[in-house]
């Protein structure tokens, strides 16, 4: 099982899932690092990225919006299914 936190502050769970996704490439091409965890990692991420409805997240929740400072864990257990926790 792979997670991936998200600091939601002032800003949405997507753009907030782009800006570690490139924090993880670059460490990945930088290889600071897990290179497995990272590579994990950014697999759980794209596949969010491209499978997620963000419309849909951001309206659900004030805390996938950015109008409420959060933590969003997303986890994935390998089968490109996420889900979505708070802390």
């Amino acid at each position: 099982m792979v997670e991936v936190q998200l600091h939601c502050v002032g800003h949405c769970v997507e753009t907030a899932a782009r800006k570690e996704f490139e924090r993880l490439m670059g460490d990945y091409f930088e290889g600071k690092g897990n290179v497995k965890n990272i590579e994990a990692k950014i697999e759980l991420l794209s596949n969010f990225l491209n499978t997620a409805d963000f419309p849909a997240l951001r309206a659900s929740d004030p805390r996938l919006s950015g109008e409420l400072d959060s933590v969003v864990v997303i986890t994935g257990s390998g089968d490109k299914k996420y889900s979505i926790t708070f802390l």
